[in-house]
């Protein structure tokens, strides 16, 4: 199956856009399609998204590892994850590309409960709630983010006792990632629906064109913001890794062949490995710092979900702060974490962005006719900022071996 998925979403990319075009009332009566594929994701989304966390988060493997690798490490992948969104958001500020795109693209498939205002002390208030199943209750999932960053930590702190419980939320995520995978096998009827009714919409209103216009202009945006985000790395190669950037991007080009093929950090891990070798990066850092950086460092994932949340909220004419846009930037990173062996995760955990920008959830099914090769550049983007982690941290950690 797995073979025709790819030839079976560009059939249904090309059935949609031409149901909605000549058919746009039939359309818009299977609507309901799309909403159903919606709901099923939604329905999994929460549960998974905590034990990604947890996983992700206890793989660290305890607290006596977060010597000077770990936070050296860990205080990278902060930064690098930071710029990514901010590159990402200060570009769709100056551009805004979803500005004269027609709102009914995303409408068309939302229920009204989608939409409710989120002013800022709501929003802090909702991250912190007295009752934590109450919160999963009505599917508000920041509070789930903090309570599993939390619990994970805890989980470090107690030691060799908390290890059945790590090993569950481990096997927890498998199992639901299982899930997801087989939903995935529905995309191109959910994505037949969801465009089809976007385009209908459009079509009806006389807007199509200008907004098929807005949607590339938006992917185009989304690239020069990974191209920034290769370049500063680029230049912390030779700046503080002190590496011939000629000889690293070249002995880099495999790993980063092997991401664009796979779609996959995980995937490529093996090749980066042996990438970290080939450019001297001390076994004992490569081993800890690339698997690590695997799990969490997913800059470009973050950038997709920060730039994707504020696209759709100039798409629906929503003014968004700058406390607003902070909350967008701290769910990103988060989300971008919590992504890491999910597939389709820049999509999945986008779930947790839109809902704390009050953007209807089916607002993903614009994305999704693009995702599978946006998804390429950004594992592409990931994996280059793993191997930059990886000989930063060790150029830092030789630095101090001398200094002792």
């Amino acid at each position: 199956m797995k073979n025709y998925m790819f030839p079976l979403i560009l059939l249904s990319i090309a059935l949609g856009i031409l149901g909605g075009v000549f058919f746009p009332h039939e359309m818009l009566a299977m609507s309901w399609v799309g909403q159903l594929f919606i709901n099923l994701l939604k329905l999994i989304v929460l549960p998974l998204i905590f034990c990604a966390m947890v996983s992700a988060i206890t793989s660290i493997g305890g607290m006596h590892r977060l010597g000077s690798i770990g936070v050296y490490t860990l205080g990278y992948v902060l930064v690098s994850v930071s710029i990514a969104v901010t590159i990402g958001l200060c570009l769709l500020n100056m551009f805004k590309p979803g500005v004269g795109i027609a709102p009914s693209l995303i409408m068309a498939n939302a229920s009204p409960l989608d939409l409710k205002p989120m002013p800022f002390s709501a929003y802090m208030l909702e991250l912190f709630p007295p009752n934590i199943v109450a919160a999963a209750a009505r599917y508000e999932i920041m509070p789930i983010v903090f309570f599993s960053i939390v619990f994970a930590i805890s989980c470090l702190s107690v030691g060799k006792t908390a290890n059945p419980v790590i090993d569950f939320f481990a096997g927890l995520r498998d199992v639901l990632i299982r899930m997801i995978i087989w939903l995935m096998f529905l995309t191109p009827i959910g994505l037949f629906s969801l465009l089809g009714t976007a385009v209908a919409e459009a079509s009806i209103r006389h807007l199509l064109m200008q907004s098929l216009r807005g949607m590339f202009f938006f992917i185009l945006i989304f690239l020069l913001g990974l191209v920034l985000q290769i370049l500063w790395q680029a230049l912390v190669v030779v700046v503080v890794a002190k590496k011939n950037l000629k000889a690293f991007t070249s002995a880099a080009s495999n790993a980063l062949i092997t991401a664009f093929a796979t779609s996959s950090s995980m995937a490529t891990l093996p090749i980066t490995m042996l990438v970290a070798k080939e450019q001297e990066v001390s076994e004992e850092v490569a081993r800890f710092v690339l698997p690590l950086a695997t799990t969490i460092n997913l800059a470009g994932t973050s950038m997709y979900e920060a730039v994707s949340a504020l696209f759709f909220c100039q798409i629906l004419g929503l003014h968004l702060s700058l406390l607003a846009q902070v909350g967008v930037f701290i769910t990103a990173i988060l989300a971008g974490m919590g992504a890491t062996g999910i597939p389709e995760g820049g999509l999945v955990t986008m779930v947790m962005v839109l809902r704390n920008v009050s953007v209807p959830i089916s607002a993903i099914g614009l994305l999704l006719p693009f995702d599978r090769i946006l998804d390429r550049f950004r594992t592409m983007t990931n994996v280059w900022g793993d191997l930059v982690c990886a000989a930063t941290v060790d150029r830092l950690q030789r630095l101090k071996s001398d200094i002792v």
